[in-house]
C-alpha cells in the first residue's frame, strides 16, 4: 500500500513538472530587441507572467485594459511591457505574495485568514504602486529637462533652422533623458510619415504634463498661422526655469517643518535619556537617595 501510494505521488509530482515543461515550450521566444530591459526581478519572474498572460489575463475587459495602457503611456513604459502582461503581473505578485505569507505562517504555525487577504491584496497592488513611483520619477525628470530643450529648440529656430531641423539639432545636442526619448518617437513618427501636428500631439497624450502641453500647442499654433516660434519658446524656458526655482524653495521652506516629528519621536528621547541617566548616576552617587 505504502509503494502504491509513493508511486501515485511521484507520478503526480512527474505529471506537474511535464505540464509545466509543455506550457512553457508553448510560449514562444519573445524579441525584446526594440523594448526597454526588464528590472531584475521581473527578469526572475518573466516566464510566470507571460504564461499568465497567455491564460488568464486574456479574460480582462477591454476597458479595464483600455485604463492600463494609459497609465503605461503616461509612466512611460508602453515599451517595458504590454497591458496584458502588467494585469498578469499584478497577478504574479498577488500569488507570490500569498505564498510568502504562507511559508510565514507554517513557521509561526499560525493562520490568520485575515493577513493572508491582506498580503494576497498588497500583492496584488504592488505593480500599482511602482508604476506609481516610476510615473513620478518620470515626471521629474521630464520637468527638469524641458528648460534645456526648450533652449536648444530656441536656438535652432533663431538661427535659420525649422522646427523638425531645431528638434534634430536638440536630440544631438542634449543628454540621453525621458524627454529626449520622446522627442525621438516624435522624429521616428514623421519620418513614418505621421504629420507633425499628429506626432507632437500624441507626444503630449503620452506624456501628459501640463507644461509639455503648453509647448506643443504653442508649436502647432505657430506652424498653423506661419508666426515666430523662437521667443515664445525662450519665455516658455524662462518660466520654467523660475517654477523650478520656486518648488526648490519650497521644499527648503518645509524641510524643518518635515524634521520636527523625527527628532521629537527620535532624537530627542534618546537625548534625554543619555542626559538623564548621567544625571541619575550622579544623584544617586552623591547619597541623596
Amino acid at each position: 500500500m505504502i509503494w502504491l501510494i509513493c508511486g501515485l505521488l511521484g507520478g503526480a509530482i512527474l505529471l506537474v513538472f511535464w505540464l509545466t515543461g509543455e506550457e512553457l515550450d508553448e510560449l514562444s521566444e519573445e524579441d525584446r530587441e526594440y523594448k526597454d530591459p526588464l528590472p531584475p526581478f521581473m527578469r526572475v519572474i518573466w516566464p510566470v507572467v507571460r504564461w499568465a498572460d497567455k491564460r488568464i489575463a486574456i479574460f480582462v475587459p477591454y476597458t479595464l485594459r483600455e485604463g492600463v495602457e494609459k497609465r503605461l503611456l503616461a509612466g512611460g513604459v508602453i515599451h517595458l511591457l504590454e497591458t496584458g502582461q502588467f494585469v498578469a503581473l499584478k497577478i504574479v505578485t498577488a500569488m507570490l505574495a500569498m505564498l510568502a505569507y504562507l511559508l510565514v505562517a507554517w513557521m509561526l504555525k499560525r493562520l490568520d485568514l485575515i493577513w493572508l487577504l491582506a498580503a494576497t491584496t498588497l500583492g496584488f497592488f504592488m505593480p500599482d504602486m511602482w508604476l506609481g513611483d516610476i510615473r513620478k520619477t518620470y515626471v521629474r525628470s521630464v520637468c527638469k529637462e524641458l528648460p534645456t530643450m526648450l533652449d536648444f529648440l530656441t536656438l535652432g529656430l533663431e538661427s535659420g533652422q525649422n522646427l523638425g531641423g531645431s528638434i534634430r539639432l536638440t536630440l544631438a545636442k542634449t543628454p540621453r533623458g525621458a524627454l529626449h526619448m520622446e522627442f525621438a518617437r516624435v522624429m521616428r513618427d514623421i519620418s513614418a510619415g505621421v504629420p507633425r501636428a499628429e506626432a507632437l500631439t500624441r507626444m503630449q497624450a503620452r506624456v501628459d504634463i501640463k507644461e509639455v502641453t503648453v509647448m506643443v500647442a504653442a508649436m502647432i499654433q505657430a506652424e498653423k498661422v506661419g508666426a515666430s516660434l523662437g521667443p515664445v519658446l525662450r519665455e516658455q524656458a524662462a518660466q520654467r526655469r523660475t517654477e523650478r526655482f520656486l518648488a526648490a524653495e519650497k521644499k527648503a521652506f518645509e524641510a524643518p517643518v518635515k524634521m520636527l516629528a523625527p527628532l521629537v519621536v527620535f532624537i530627542f528621547p534618546c537625548t534625554f535619556a543619555f542626559l538623564g541617566y548621567f544625571l541619575w548616576q550622579k544623584v544617586a552617587g552623591s547619597g541623596a537617595f
